[in-house]
């Protein structure tokens, strides 16, 4: 996990979740000299590996205190598994920590609502938490658009990450709906729904996407493998254009333009083995 936190901060990272688990130390000391020598800020959370019983609760209360005791920066508490009490206890003896309360939404065979999105959030705002962190189960790229609306109208700085491969836009286009922040994978490891960080800091470079940012994609399936976003991106910045160009996997290409209008979206190539179509608004 030390070397980890170095690589990623050699790639360009900001801050590091570390995602602790009770097989990821022997004795408690380790977990203390580790978070001592973090090399950069860092979210702390607690994973279940197992079925979650009293001595799993036990641990990770016993993480997240730690956490809180250190300072370090964020202090991730899953609510489906830890009571809003325990969120309360931790809130009042930090210090400088910041508390993320987070819920994970599996499907379940039906796409995620926005009131039930709204009602998630809403259950997590009534733990106290400073910071509230939404990740959620998608089988469609149309299943992300209420993502989009949580961040444009939540009350609370909000974490929100569209698990899988369909959810990708979650991070890519986070910054302009108002995400407090975006994750991506480490090494330009492969991970479904996590674009590269080296892609986030090189490429599409995320960091100067706003709420007037234009939004340009490619509608394919598959669609990782097109090298529009290597191309296009690099072009918006060298020609001062505020726009991004996002891969975008579309299994129903009109129900995507149902979901996803003109309003949304500034321009789309849509490509197939057969053909390649452009549509600018």
């Amino acid at each position: 996990m030390a070397a980890s936190m170095h690589k990623a901060k050699e790639e360009g990272a900001d801050l590091v979740e570390l995602c602790i688990d009770d097989f990821t130390f022997s004795h408690i000391s380790q977990l203390e000299l580790l978070l001592k020598q973090r090399s950069l800020p860092s979210i702390v959370s607690f994973r279940p590996n197992s079925a979650i019983n009293s001595d799993w609760k036990k641990t990770c209360i016993q993480v997240l205190k730690l956490a809180v005791e250190l300072d370090v920066e964020f202090v991730e508490v899953d609510t489906e598994v830890v009571s809003h009490q325990v969120v309360a206890e931790l809130m009042s003896s930090r210090s400088n920590s910041k508390i993320i309360a987070s819920t994970y939404v599996i499907n379940a065979g039906n796409p995620p609502t926005k009131d039930a999105l709204c009602n998630s959030i809403i259950n997590l705002q009534s733990t106290g938490a400073d910071i509230i962190k939404l990740v959620i189960d998608v089988a469609y790229i149309t299943d992300v658009a209420p993502v989009f609306h949580m961040l444009t109208h939540s009350q609370l700085p909000l974490i929100a990450r569209a698990a899988g491969d369909r959810g990708l836009i979650s991070q890519l286009l986070g910054p302009k709906y108002g995400a407090f922040f975006v994750c991506g994978s480490l090494a330009g490891k492969s991970t479904p729904g996590l674009p590269p960080l080296t892609s986030i800091k090189q490429v599409y470079k995320l960091q100067y996407v706003n709420p007037d940012t234009r939004v340009f994609g490619v509608i394919s399936n598959p669609v990782g493998h097109s090298k529009g976003p290597l191309l296009h991106n690099p072009a918006f910045r060298h020609t001062g254009y505020n726009g991004i160009y996002v891969p975008l996997l579309v299994d129903n290409v009109k129900e995507f333009f149902r979901v996803f209008s003109c309003n949304d979206y500034a321009g789309f190539r849509y490509a197939t083995s057969f053909c390649t179509k452009y549509c600018f608004f």
